[in-house]
């Protein structure tokens, strides 16, 4: 079967459509604050290999995820014995590509003509899987048993209807049962409805063999594309570095490595010089940090090139067993969306250079907020999970953004105070950016927020910061951004200072907590940024007077000035 580019395209396009729609179509259904204001899921099609045909979410690390996904199903059923409207389930980080138990992934065939011809998925977050944390986040787990639920691929629907006793086992390890099957039911239900729906209806149309074979294709084209943006780049082999706080040893940085390399007109990523696993929950699974690679790879070479398989077949991988971003089972993962911020600033740092491109300073990584009620006989139980973004790492040429993550999370959202107050016994009482949290630098540093809670009733705090003993770094010359953090009950007899990530932590009603996000690296020596913009930043509470005069070199009158004409509006 010859299939004509035109068609190719037509069909590629109709594709990125579908996931679109499968993607508004969770967001619009579901339960939780998780999907519906945070949109920490995803959606994606793969062929029936599990090769990626599309892929669409707000996480760009998700696009790694889904091979091994598909693949996980494949080990436990038989493609032979999956049947229309089937819906499978898991959540295991070494049988599936989840990459901790709180992300759980539901895998729908799509049968045409009697045969399975491709996999719709989504993956999603859930609020709570038990274990002994509310929210399921557990900083004292040391593997992966310590944090809830775990489910190997099981079947969760058949033929649409669903298999009780996998409700029953999913009421009975949440405290949330509600959120997490009516969040499930949302993924499930668009990836058939919509999903295979669409894809069967494109077959119906153009033919399956034309499509199966567009989706080769269209991948080969993908591939083509970007080997050859490779083969303009620079020879030779780039390497970062970059850490995190170990969560068990606290007072001891964890290394991240990578060494890239171009190979004629492949890349070799290697990160077989990254330290040894943690004990703790900080460790990451190698499919999150393919898409992490593939976010690079296609940040570097043009936006517009497609999510599929075709970007992974540029890379060759070299990762080292029982390396913290190769953990072997049954190592704990239930932090890692702490450290592969970190993952993603060594992965651009490097290829930047091999590219040719300007370089990027370190971004300050998310703070997550999970409030768990505890107090008896106050009504219906909680547990609220929020994202909290900070700042872009600046780079050579302009500024860093504040408030919008790291890049591979920048399309999950602020939950809104209005939704907060009015689902949850909490009210916020401030949000705000952290003057001189940024890195001070030619091009400065994104900034950090606070965002602070008064607690209405009893509850169980986790969240917090991993990059405290080093910091986002800056590069040429810019400095770091400055370290995130807990606060409870700030400047009282009864204050709290927490570093690092914590989990399980009571808070009593009344309690102010305070949550408070990295600032990102600078680039450049800030003595060289111009007057104008250092008088921006102070108008903006970007920087304070003092930072502008002993860090920036701005003239104590003018700053003066700036302040007071500012004071008086």
């Amino acid at each position: 079967m010859t299939t004509d580019v035109i068609t190719e395209e037509v069909i590629r396009a109709r594709i990125d459509g579908i996931m679109r729609e499968m993607q508004a179509a969770v967001m619009r259904t579901g339960f939780s604050t998780i999907i519906r204001e945070s949109h920490d899921f995803s959606a994606g099609i793969t062929d029936k290999k599990g090769a990626t045909v599309g892929q669409h979410a707000a996480l760009l690390q998700h696009r790694g995820a889904y091979p091994d996904c598909v693949r996980g199903i494949l080990e436990f059923y038989s493609i032979e014995e999956m049947r229309d409207g089937d819906c499978f389930l898991a959540s295991h980080p070494y049988y599936s590509g989840s990459p901790h138990p709180n992300d759980m992934v539901v895998v729908s065939p799509v049968v045409f003509e009697d045969e399975v011809v491709a996999f719709c998925s989504s993956m999603g977050h859930k609020s709570d899987i038990g274990g002994q944390s509310p929210g399921s986040r557990n900083a004292l787990a040391r593997d992966i048993f310590g944090e809830g639920l775990i489910i190997a691929p099981v079947l969760f629907q058949r033929e649409r209807e669903p298999v009780p006793e996998v409700a029953q086992f999913l009421i009975a390890n949440s405290r949330t049962p509600d959120l997490v099957i009516g969040d499930l039911n949302a993924q499930a239900g668009a990836m058939y409805s919509i999903g295979a729906k669409r894809i069967k209806e494109l077959m119906a149309t153009f033919g399956k063999a034309v499509v199966l074979d567009a989706f080769e294709k269209t991948a080969y084209r993908t591939e083509t594309r970007v080997k050859g943006a490779i083969s303009q780049w620079h020879d030779g082999i780039f390497e970062a570095e970059g850490f995190v706080d170990d969560i068990v040893n606290r007072n001891e940085p964890v290394r991240i490595h990578v060494a890239v390399q171009k190979k004629n007109d492949r890349v070799v990523i290697d990160f077989s010089g990254s330290d040894d696993q943690s004990l703790g929950p900080i460790n990451v699974r190698p499919p999150f940090i393919h898409g992490m690679a593939h976010f690079a790879l296609i940040a570097m070479i043009d936006p517009t090139i497609p999510g599929n398989s075709g970007v992974e077949n540029s890379i060759e991988w070299v990762f080292r067993e029982g390396s913290i971003v190769n953990p072997t089972f049954p190592a704990p993962t239930g932090f890692y969306s702490m450290t592969i911020p970190v993952v993603e600033d060594v992965l651009f740092e490097a290829i930047s250079q091999l590219a040719g491109k300007p370089i990027v300073a370190h971004n300050a990584p998310p703070s997550m907020v999970v409030f768990g009620s505890t107090a008896l006989n106050k009504g219906r139980k909680y547990v609220q999970y929020e994202l909290l973004r900070s700042g872009n790492g600046a780079y050579e040429g302009g500024d860093g953004w504040t408030g919008t993550a790291h890049s591979a999370s920048g399309g999950s959202k602020f939950t809104s105070i209005e939704i907060i107050e009015s689902e949850f016994n909490i009210e916020v009482t401030k949000f705000r950016i952290i003057p001189d949290s940024g890195g001070a630098g030619l091009y400065r540093g994104g900034n950090g927020l606070v965002r602070e809670y008064r607690v209405h009733e009893e509850s169980r705090y986790a969240g917090g910061n991993p990059r405290n003993l080093l910091p986002p770094q800056g590069v040429s010359g810019g400095h770091s951004g400055t370290a995130g953090g807990v606060v409870i009950n700030p400047g009282t007899t009864r204050e709290e200072i927490y570093t690092g990530l914590i989990s399980n932590v009571l808070v009593r009603e009344g309690d102010i907590v305070q949550a408070l996000t990295s600032g990102a690296g600078g680039v450049g020596d800030p003595k060289l940024r111009p007057q104008k913009a250092v008088i921006n930043d102070l108008r903006n509470g970007y920087i304070t007077d003092a930072a502008a005069i002993n860090t920036y070199g701005l003239d104590p009158k003018i700053a003066n000035e700036v302040t007071n004409i500012d004071g008086k509006r």
